[in-house]
């Protein structure tokens, strides 16, 4: 019988959470990825989504494994195995003021981990496009007494979906 890891469980409870919201109409799944890397033995599943109100913006929810935790759950060596868990939000526009209310709430709820902005710039012969990229690194391991935590996680990214922007 199998038995799963934190990440299986942490996958499966997330990925229902925010497919309920996809139900209840809250918002709409967009993409969702659910990688086993063979090579570094390593686990890593996104789902992205957007908000019903603000379609511009794209919540992306990360969670992975490292092989070092995956290896230590399964052969009992690691006493809390834990993911890493990174929310993203992008943004593409012809302008590159990004939104600084958007990034400002970040910093402000979750300032004590990495939040980093990406501005990118596209240029082809006909256009010009900017594409941003919010980052939140969270600098704390996540395991199963954590899924509570994981899903403020998520309400909180729906309400910064439906922020309205101020550019600059």
């Amino acid at each position: 019988m199998f038995d799963p890891t934190v990440f299986d469980n942490l996958k499966v409870v997330i990925e229902g959470y925010i497919y309920d919201m996809d139900m209840d109409h809250q918002i709409s799944v967009t993409d969702r990825s659910d990688i086993i890397d063979l090579a570094s033995m390593s686990r890593r599943y996104s789902i992205s989504y957007k908000g019903i109100k603000n379609k511009r913006k794209t919540a992306k929810l990360q969670i992975e494994m490292s092989h070092h935790e995956l290896s230590g759950e399964l052969l009992q060596t690691k006493r809390k195995p834990g993911c890493i868990v990174t929310l993203i939000f992008l943004e593409s526009q012809d302008s590159k003021e990004y939104d600084e209310i958007l990034y400002k709430k970040l910093k402000k709820s979750w300032g004590h981990h990495f939040v980093t902005l990406f501005l990118t710039k596209e240029l082809t012969m006909t256009s010009c496009n900017y594409h941003h990229k919010y980052m939140v690194e969270f600098q704390t391991s996540f395991g199963e007494d954590d899924l509570e935590e994981l899903q403020k996680i998520v309400d909180h990214s729906i309400e910064l979906l439906g922020l309205p922007s101020k550019k600059y």
